[in-house]
């Protein structure tokens, strides 16, 4: 997973390992902590984890453990898979920054609020 995603670690990154018999299958990271907000990097070896219940303690820790309401992506616009996986869970396109990347390669910004997210069950309805 380091050759996949390696992070800048800093005092306030957070994150959420799943790990099968094999090993580590998936990671979250998360970092860019505001007030109402934080930053999410995803890397998974198998989506099966989406069945069992990774964003759901994604969602539970950011919304309800931290007490932030919006989950930030920030995705190279050449990254189309990530895009399409993005859309998929729920992270919508608010903004791009032309060239943020690259010459030529924007930043999609993505965001999903507590509110309207699928992956959280909300405290009142728990």
């Amino acid at each position: 997973m380091k050759a996949r995603a390696a992070p800048d670690l800093c005092a306030s990154t957070k994150g959420i390992i799943a790990e099968d018999e094999s090993g580590k299958i998936a990671a979250v990271i998360m970092d860019s902590w505001s007030k109402s907000s934080c930053q999410i990097h995803i890397c998974i070896e198998k989506m099966s984890v989406l069945r069992h219940g990774l964003l759901e303690e994604v969602a539970r820790y950011v919304f309800d453990t931290a007490g932030r309401s919006i989950i930030i992506g920030v995705t190279p616009s050449n990254n189309e898979k990530a895009l399409k996986f993005n859309e998929h869970i729920g992270l919508k396109e608010i903004f791009r920054i032309k060239d943020g990347y690259d010459m030529g390669i924007d930043y999609v910004i993505t965001r999903m609020d507590r509110d309207s997210c699928r992956w959280y069950q909300h405290k009142e309805a728990a």
